[in-house]
């Protein structure tokens, strides 16, 4: 009698696990904490669209909105239905959050309005179905909070920690740019006229400054020439991508890939067009600075840190021709 007893409860106890299995449902269960979330905080079954997703404007815009092909430059906050800053453009939010990552350029994304569930290139950011769609009800200028359930999220299948999590954006549309190339000379232009005004470009192409003078007058490249270098890579705004100079990784609190000396070899396409134009301008001991389009950089490809269209800032210490180098201090 006992050992059929201890079977039974022993069934019983598979057969109750085994429910458990087969009625486990976390999309259900998000869908109807997403219904209730929506109900308590009175957002009004009018800002609902047919995909599920609840599309309020806090500001109205007055600008052109995007169409598909275009680019959109917005800022954002993601955020938890429990009010948790998750991600943003905001370095001040993330700090708040305790969610700051000092090797993440934190600006306004700027990104081809073109599919939803892709990864936008430059950024460790998804382009959500929900926020693709209510992109799409925007005009410059506006913004608007996003209510997004699960299925137009993250779905549940991420590897961020919100898989099943319905999520609140808000967003605001800065600019809509039909034509990148035009956009990113703007910008340059702006730049030049801020800091070097009068500044014209060599050949049409990169800017150069000469930020201290050479140690050796007589010791330039050409074709073939083997030289060895320092740089700082930057953006704009003078955010720090890439560096081998000790110095400045130390200032930065920040890890880099290297800090040997960069070996490059004139004409060899181990480095970017307007590198290799900025170092055809320098002698050796010479710190320079190039500004330099995107269409002599990653042009509209980007990389999965560099945004497509980017005009980038490179300061370039020329250490030697053809023999090892030696390490330079931040200039």
């Amino acid at each position: 009698m006992n050992r059929f007893l201890l079977l039974l409860i022993a069934g019983l106890s598979l057969t109750v696990i085994s429910c458990d299995k087969e009625f486990s449902d976390p999309e259900g269960d998000e869908i109807a904490r997403f219904n209730a979330w929506i109900q308590v905080h009175n957002i009004p079954e009018s800002a609902k669209k047919p995909s599920g997703l609840y599309y309020v404007t806090k500001t109205p815009g007055t600008g052109a909105s995007p169409q598909i092909g275009d680019w959109v430059l917005y800022s954002y906050v993601e955020r938890t239905l429990d009010g948790l800053a998750w991600l943003s453009d905001n370095d001040s939010l993330m700090k708040l959050y305790n969610r700051y990552d000092n090797s993440y350029h934190y600006a306004p994304v700027f990104a081809k309005y073109e599919e939803a569930n892709t990864q936008i290139t430059g950024y460790s950011r998804y382009m959500l179905e929900g926020v693709f769609e209510g992109l799409g009800y925007m005009k410059e200028g506006e913004q608007a909070t996003l209510y997004i359930p699960y299925n137009l999220g993250y779905k549940g299948n991420a590897s961020n920690g919100l898989s099943y999590q319905s999520l609140i954006y808000d967003l605001e549309l800065h600019k809509v740019i039909s034509d990148p190339r035009a956009y990113e000379t703007s910008l340059i232009e702006g730049y030049i006229n801020d800091n070097y005004p009068g500044l014209e470009p060599i050949n049409d192409s990169i800017y150069y400054i000469q930020l201290s003078p050479p140690t050796d007058e007589t010791t330039q490249l050409a074709k073939d020439s083997v030289a060895y270098v320092y740089y700082k890579g930057m953006f704009l705004d003078g955010f720090v991508f890439d560096t081998n100079i000790d110095s400045v990784a130390t200032n930065l609190g920040r890890k880099f890939s290297s800090t040997d000396s960069l070996k490059v070899t004139i004409g060899g396409n181990s480095v970017i067009k307007g590198f290799e134009q900025a170092l055809l301008q320098m002698k050796e001991g010479e710190w320079g600075r190039a500004i330099i389009p995107s269409f002599c950089g990653y042009d509209s490809i980007g990389t999965s840190s560099i945004p497509p269209f980017t005009p980038l800032v490179f300061d370039i210490y020329f250490s030697s021709k053809g023999e090892s180098s030696t390490k330079p201090t931040e200039n």
